[in-house]
């Protein structure tokens, strides 16, 4: 039910990764950490995105974010720095993903999530992940709106948080699993991050005064 730029993305995409060896389970899967919230965390996203800035094309990224946990203060997440990058023409991801490769990243390709291109870097000081989109596309929007929505809200930031805690003293230390047992929290959130993107059905455009002429 993709429509519009995360479609033609998601076409690039494919294109694109049928000249990339495919990513198995096997390679996606790492054991992860959950830590409590680091206020470091913004200036390392600043730090590394000074760094994607320097290589990529202007006129190809107009725009990079910080998303995920990472990106709401105080709440607790896996050491791991999320960046969105907005790509302009996805037909161009090539370009895109050979820069990030040179600056050390991992392509992982879609990897389960159609419209998204995914690179990962570990073994530095700030591991990050990055998830290449279309610019305004329904990812990047849906991404932004449930970084604002935990921003906004600490109570279901808190909820977020124990299901993630609870999740890892469950003996999910490996990121499927992990995702596996957080899933239907996540869904919950992004379900009323989406609300708020949507256009309110109540608010009715008001009609022009009719303008009859008085004779």
């Amino acid at each position: 039910h993709m429509q519009g730029l995360d479609a033609a993305a998601h076409e690039a995409f494919v294109l694109f990764g049928e000249s990339r060896k495919p990513t198995s389970r096997a390679v996606l899967d790492e054991r992860i950490t959950v830590c409590p919230a680091d206020p470091s965390w913004p200036s390392g996203f600043q730090q590394e995105t000074a760094r994607l800035r320097s290589a990529l094309p202007g006129d190809l990224v107009l725009e990079i974010q910080h998303i995920g946990s990472t990106a709401v203060p105080g709440l607790d997440a896996k050491p791991i720095v999320d960046l969105m990058v907005g790509i302009v023409e996805p037909g161009r991801i090539a370009e895109v993903v050979e820069h990030l490769e040179r600056l050390g990243y991992e392509s992982l390709g879609e990897a389960g999530v159609p419209g998204r291109w995914a690179l990962r870097k570990r073994d530095v000081a700030q591991p990050s992940n990055i998830a290449i989109v279309a610019y305004e596309g329904e990812w990047w929007k849906l991404n932004l709106a449930v970084r604002d929505f935990l921003r906004a809200n600490a109570e279901v930031a808190r909820n977020y948080a124990s299901a993630k805690w609870h999740a890892v003293s469950n003996g999910a230390d490996m990121l499927l699993a992990y995702s596996d047992a957080k899933r239907a929290v996540i869904e919950r959130i992004a379900a009323e991050a989406r609300v708020l993107l949507a256009p309110d059905p109540r608010v009715v455009p008001r009609a022009e005064p009719s303008r009859r002429s008085t004779k």
